[in-house]
């Protein structure tokens, strides 16, 4: 269809905007959906099995850190299905485009448990999988930054930085998508 779609819009810059627009916004909500819903349904199992946690005050969905990380996610679920269109607009091909964005957001997850923590913070703060620090709820303390480990899910940069690195890097996969689309056949 992609044919017949361009030759309705001959401006290929503006249907991959259009595109990105509708699949971002089908994403977010998507995600805002399975992040609240998962909220909802594990704060009362957190509660009943984890002893340990009794302390600690119930969390509700209109405290900052809270909401910060579900409005988060989705943005988080958006942006990456955005990054897949990129991608496959730029290479042509479904089956290399869902290996790149497994090998850009899973691949790093998997090797920050491997490497040394220089090299995994490293790792977290330069990809895409920077992004997944809008999650973090837990407040930071920079006196012990140097002992965040990935396997806790602690990020080694703030959530708005994670998450704008992940916007740089849609904005140049779009970008190079747009001209690239824009010198070829469909």
């Amino acid at each position: 269809m992609i044919r017949t779609t361009l030759a309705a819009s001959p401006r290929r810059a503006r249907v991959l905007l259009a595109k990105a627009v509708v699949i971002g916004a089908a994403a977010f909500a998507a995600g805002l959906v399975a992040a609240v819903g998962s909220f909802l349904l594990v704060q009362p199992i957190l509660r009943d099995n984890r002893p340990e946690l009794s302390g600690f005050p119930e969390l509700a969905l209109t405290e900052g850190p809270v909401l910060r990380a579900l409005l988060g996610t989705a943005a988080l679920f958006a942006l990456i299905a955005v990054l897949a269109l990129g991608l496959g607009a730029l290479l042509r091909r479904t089956a290399a485009a869902v290996t790149a964005v497994v090998v850009v957001t899973v691949l790093p997850l998997i090797l920050v448990s491997l490497l040394p923590l220089g090299l995994s913070q490293g790792l977290q703060r330069l990809t895409p999988v920077a992004g997944f620090a809008i999650q973090e709820t837990l407040p930071r303390y920079d006196q012990v930054a140097s002992l965040c480990l990935p396997e806790d899910g602690c990020y080694p940069q703030g959530p708005w930085i994670g998450l704008a690195t992940l916007v740089a890097y849609v904005a140049v996969v779009l970008g190079l998508a747009a001209w690239r689309l824009r010198r070829r056949d469909a």
